[in-house]
This record gives structure tokens, C-alpha cells and sequence, in this order.
């Protein structure tokens, strides 16, 4: 709970840079926080991204939170060149990740729930 405001940042940048290295043009961000959890929502618009690109994304977010994990390196998270890695550490901070493709946009809805 110390760094969460941190730790939820770090997330939107992993994320951010992800859909910017990807060409995306258009990135809509929404973090809404709740006593029992946090929401992060995005949308990226008009994206390259392939189905096998999302399948990708839903395995590597779907990941089960990994507590351990997360108290240890969420401050390394944006240090890396290694999307899959970044990603890697995005997934094992998060308890709950959907993402979907619609008509050229990707969306994703994270959600980190308060211990």
C-alpha cells in the first residue's frame, strides 16, 4: 500500500510505451480508484495489432498476481527495453486483465485489487 500511487503509474507507463513503440496514434487512459480496487481502462485507437498480438497480451496480463513479485520489482518496471519482460511484471501486478479487439481498436481493462 506504501507505493501504490507509484506502482499504478508505473503500470500506465509500461503500457504507454508499449502502444507508442507500436505506432498507435490515439491512447485513452482511465485510472479510477476504489476502496476495494483499482481500475485502469485503456483504449487504443486505429493500433496494429493482430489477433495473435492479443492473445499474446491476454496470456501475458492474465498472469496470476504474483505478490512476492510485485513488493520486489515494481520499481524496475519502465527500465527495460524488453517489451515481453516489462509486460511480464505488468501481468504479476495485476489481478484481473481483459483485453479485446474491436473494429481496429484494442482495449484493456486492468484491475489491482486493494489487500
Amino acid at each position: 500500500m506504501k507505493h501504490e500511487i507509484k506502482k499504478i503509474s508505473r503500470i500506465v507507463d509500461e503500457l504507454t510505451t508499449l502502444f507508442l513503440k507500436e505506432d498507435t496514434n490515439e491512447v485513452d487512459f482511465s485510472i479510477k480508484i476504489l476502496p476495494e480496487q483499482t481500475r485502469i481502462t485503456i483504449s487504443a485507437h486505429a493500433t496494429h495489432f493482430t489477433e495473435a498480438d492479443v492473445e499474446q497480451l491476454k496470456n501475458i496480463l492474465g498472469a496470476q498476481r504474483q505478490y512476492e513479485v510485485e513488493e520486489y520489482y515494481w520499481q524496475l518496471a519502465g527500465e527495460c527495453d524488453d517489451i515481453d519482460h516489462e509486460l511480464t511484471l505488468v501481468g504479476a501486478m495485476v489481478d484481473e486483465a481483459t483485453v479485446e479487439i474491436k473494429e481496429g481498436s484494442l482495449f484493456i481493462e486492468l484491475i489491482r485489487y486493494t489487500k
